[in-house]
């Protein structure tokens, strides 16, 4: 009797320490390489030129009274380059459904030098025209060949 409690006891050890070793990709997004021709969803994790950025949230605001008049685009940025890395949301191109370009909406759109091996987060706006989803398209500043485009799915 003795034999096989310790036996179970082992087991359950090991199997303790094995489900708490593992790697669940599940949990974690996988990171995809920018791609041109691709369209990538809110959460993907795309590696343009050694900046990593996943757009983590895109909703409609209440500007000056007009209900679902600026859209917030929010992003998390990851420099995995020995250099410094220059993102601004103002270079991003969002366009609607109807593909009708945004302008820009004056506020606190981010725009700062990612320090080689940092992250940051960051959020851009835009005046809404035409109607969801919308796409955003980044364009590496040193590259004009590195592009990577987003859908973005509203959330309220």
């Amino acid at each position: 009797m003795k034999k096989i409690v310790t036996f179970i006891c082992m087991v359950m050890v090991a199997s303790i320490t094995l489900l708490g070793c593992s790697n669940s990709d599940d949990t974690k997004k996988k990171e995809l390489k920018a791609d041109s021709k691709a369209t990538y969803s809110l959460h993907d994790v795309v590696d343009a030129n050694g900046l990593r950025i996943a757009f983590t949230k895109a909703q409609l605001l209440e500007i000056e009274g007009k209900k679902d008049s600026v859209l917030k685009v929010s992003f998390d940025l990851a420099n995995r380059t020995a250099d410094k890395k220059g993102f601004t949301a103002i270079n991003l191109e969002v366009k609607n459904k109807e593909g009708e370009l945004l302008d820009v909406y004056p506020g606190e759109n981010y725009g700062k030098e990612i320090e080689a091996g940092t992250s940051d987060k960051g959020a851009g706006y835009f005046i809404v025209k035409g109607s969801a989803p919308f796409t955003v398209t980044y364009i590496d500043p040193d590259h004009k060949e590195v592009k990577a485009t987003w859908k973005l799915d509203i959330k309220k």
